[in-house]
């Protein structure tokens, strides 16, 4: 739920965000924002076996919540800094897609092959909940920018948290309980 209302509340309004902080070169600047996927899919190669998916979850969503405040920090209509925006909000894009790419392997793992299905389809229909909730509390902060890379980034924060307070072990390297026809498959 917080890592969906948490990204979707920026990525769908980032646009809006930088015309209402009077960005210059938005095109430009969105692309930018838009390319940082790439050294988020690469960082996340590179550390989900190596650091584990726990750690890289927590890493990336507390490194995401505090790109955030750097983003609020100079998107602020007394101290804008052009680059301070993009260099920021890039660095979260970068972060976040760390933390969706866990996730998204993470989940498979976690549930048993016979209720695999119906485990992942509870996380997406929870996170579509935190989705849809993101755009009803952007469309209310919007007019204060600030704010809303504020509540964003709460979300990841108490999103990183949550991991830290579970019970389930480091899944890299971990045999998964697969089972095929009433056999086991490992």
């Amino acid at each position: 739920f917080s890592l969906c209302f948490g990204s979707y509340a920026l990525v769908t309004w980032i646009n809006t965000i930088y015309v209402q902080i009077h960005l210059d070169d938005l095109y430009w600047n969105l692309l930018w924002f838009a390319l940082a996927n790439a050294p988020g899919n690469l960082l996340s190669f590179f550390l989900l076996d190596k650091v584990g998916r726990i750690k890289t979850l927590v890493g990336s969503l507390t490194m995401s919540a505090m790109s955030l405040v750097v983003f609020a920090w100079y998107s602020r209509p007394d101290h804008t800094s052009t680059a301070g925006v993009v260099v920021s909000s890039c660095t979260f894009q970068a972060l976040e897609t760390v933390a969706w790419n866990v996730m998204d392997t993470a989940t498979g793992e976690l549930f048993p092959t016979t209720s695999r299905s119906t485990g992942i389809g509870l996380c997406t229909a929870t996170g579509r909940l935190g989705a849809m909730a993101a755009q009803f509390a952007s469309g209310l902060l919007i007019d204060s920018p600030v704010m809303l890379l504020l509540v964003s980034s709460l979300s990841f924060l108490i999103a990183a948290v949550i991991p830290m307070k579970l019970q389930h072990g480091e899944m890299s390297q971990a045999r998964l309980n697969d089972y095929v026809g009433g056999a086991d498959a490992n």
